[in-house]
């Protein structure tokens, strides 16, 4: 932990206990698992007692400078989140609870800063975690339905929306790589931290990936290349886990967008 985070720590500790309305503060994240680096940013989870946590978020909002000089201050999810980014580009959140919300964190990962009332989480994430056909099927039936959108972006002239696309692909791609290698989701971290949860094999498959120009030309290669990674890993995890694979939605996509692209995007049991 550097001198920076420990000095966030101690100043949003001070300054959430001198406010009765909050009953106990934990440190969150990668800090409050013993992890973290240099780059981390903080995350505090504060309990704040039975109808008060509306009225803590709007205050919170307001007097964020008594831990830091805010740069920014981002309200997220209805006033939950307090995202901050504080002069000297220091970054940290603090998520709001009330007793009742407690049930949904694990105490494992946290380190506790103050506690008033003794309350405590008790949520318990599993000690290891296994892809299911439920967190699969998602991923692969929203790569193929971002994938038969190509068509629209390329019909309208859209090469935004189309470069949008694939990086919406190449997001679930990591995500179906996470659901491989049997990282659940409380454990996966922020998207500022990816590479320590992936194989250098799955590495090499994305960087392999060709670079994206704003031509109609690499849009369509961008997509085929993609989906060459993506489809057979999904298939052999879904079969693996006992899921059955959205045939007609691949077989239709496929033909959607050799109808109107001219793509030959092989298939998925090709491979």
């Amino acid at each position: 932990m550097t001198p920076e985070q420990r000095d966030i720590i101690d100043r949003a500790a001070a300054h959430l206990s001198a406010d009765d309305r909050i009953e106990a503060l934990w440190l969150a994240g990668s800090l409050g698992q013993g992890g973290g680096d240099q780059w981390s940013d903080v995350d505090l989870l504060a309990c704040c007692a039975a109808g008060t946590k509306a009225a803590v978020s709007q205050d919170l909002a307001v007097s964020i400078a008594q831990i830091a000089p805010p740069l920014l201050v981002n309200s997220l999810f209805g006033g939950i989140v307090i995202n901050v980014v504080a002069e000297g580009w220091r970054r940290f959140d603090i998520s709001l609870a009330e007793p009742g919300d407690l049930g949904r964190y694990d105490p494992a990962v946290l380190t506790t800063l103050f506690n008033r009332s003794g309350i405590e989480p008790g949520g318990r994430f599993p000690e290891s975690y296994r892809a299911t056909p439920q967190s699969v099927l998602p991923i692969v039936n929203e790569f193929l339905r971002v994938l038969g959108l190509a068509p629209v972006g390329a019909g309208r002239g859209e090469l935004m929306l189309l470069m949008a696309g694939i990086e919406l692909l190449r997001g679930m791609t990591v995500n179906l790589m996470l659901e491989e290698n049997g990282i659940g989701p409380w454990a996966r971290g922020g998207m500022l931290s990816r590479d320590l949860y992936l194989t250098e094999e799955q590495k090499a498959a994305l960087f392999a990936l060709p670079p994206l120009a704003p031509t109609l030309e690499s849009t369509f290669e961008g997509n085929v290349a993609i989906a060459r990674i993506f489809l057979p890993r999904a298939r052999a995890l879904l079969e693996a886990i006992g899921g059955d694979w959205p045939e007609a939605f691949e077989r239709e996509t496929r033909a959607h967008l050799r109808a109107t692209l001219g793509l030959e995007i092989p298939a998925s049991g090709e491979f």
